[in-house]
């Protein structure tokens, strides 16, 4: 079986073109992170957001040019991963990061319940309060996320798929990821309501299974936007919304995006999408229809 990445329409991932890509993030990102950790104002980290994108459609155009192809917009956004896709997988998007956020969210708020800001306010009120902004949130982070995903599940993965297989594709984009935020999560002040050792730690394993699940979507759909949506439903659910309306010193051990809560949620979920992709291939191969 062919996954939608590896068909026709997909992109010839130059060698050139992913030593570049890997050169300019790091060294963009290397320099915006210095930046912002040394003061630089708050919406640097936007545009430390977009650079996987720039060096991924760098990397897209020097990939076309290295089988001497014309460039054509169409090239361009297949080597991005900007390409239509069946809606459900959106949907899925959407929905995932709120099954492995708020269950962990509702499991403190039961154990401490003075640090949840709406005790004992109607479930209805509640659902009025927070939807519409919601639906904004997840809206407006898209606008930040697509731009890490363009470069992250829509370059990045696929070009390691075409090299290393499945496994080890999902396995480096999943950490490349992670060590991608260390600087923030060291000097930047992201996620610093826990002891750095343990953050670091549980920041890896909490977000590499998101990685799994962002990635699995990405190959399935053949596109980079269900991973966009995730990625923005996932910021806007922790940070705009749950994070926002709870509160609690020891909050950050158990919930966001180094809580255990949290990390035992993704896990589980990633596994079920990767077990259920394996066995969907096997089957696809015994049935004969291996691509």
């Amino acid at each position: 079986m062919k996954d939608k990445l590896m068909e026709e329409d997909s992109f010839f991932y130059g060698k050139k073109a992913v030593k570049v890509f890997f050169i300019l993030v790091i060294i963009l990102s290397a320099g915006t992170e210095a930046a912002y950790c040394l003061g630089a104002p708050g919406w640097l980290v936007a545009v430390l957001m977009w650079i996987p994108a720039l060096s991924a459609i760098i990397a897209a155009i020097i990939s076309i040019k290295e089988k001497n192809e014309a460039i054509t917009i169409r090239k361009l956004f297949s080597g991005i991963g900007i390409r239509k896709c069946n809606v459900l997988y959106i949907v899925l998007g959407i929905i995932i990061p709120l099954i492995y956020l708020l269950i962990p969210y509702m499991v403190y708020w039961h154990i401490y319940p003075d640090n949840f800001a709406y005790t004992g306010v109607a479930f209805s009120l509640i659902m009025k309060d927070l939807v519409l902004y919601t639906i904004v949130s997840v809206i407006i982070g898209l606008l930040t996320a697509t731009g890490e995903e363009l470069g992250w599940r829509g370059f990045m993965l696929p070009a390691l798929l075409e090299r290393f297989g499945l496994k080890k594709a999902l396995l480096l984009s999943g950490l490349i990821w992670c060590l991608w935020h260390f600087p923030l999560l060291i000097w930047g002040g992201y996620m610093d309501d826990s002891v750095l050792w343990y953050r670091l730690i549980a920041f890896v394993l909490c977000i590499f299974p998101v990685g799994v699940i962002a990635g699995l979507l990405a190959i399935k759909s053949g596109s980079v936007w269900p991973a966009a949506f995730l990625h923005a439903a996932h910021n806007a659910y922790d940070q705009s919304v749950f994070g926002i309306i709870t509160r609690g010193d020891n909050m950050m051990y158990y919930v966001s995006e180094t809580g255990i809560l949290t990390i035992v949620c993704a896990w589980i979920i990633a596994a079920i999408l990767y077990a259920a992709y394996s066995k969907a291939k096997i089957i696809h191969k015994e049935n004969g229809n291996d691509g």
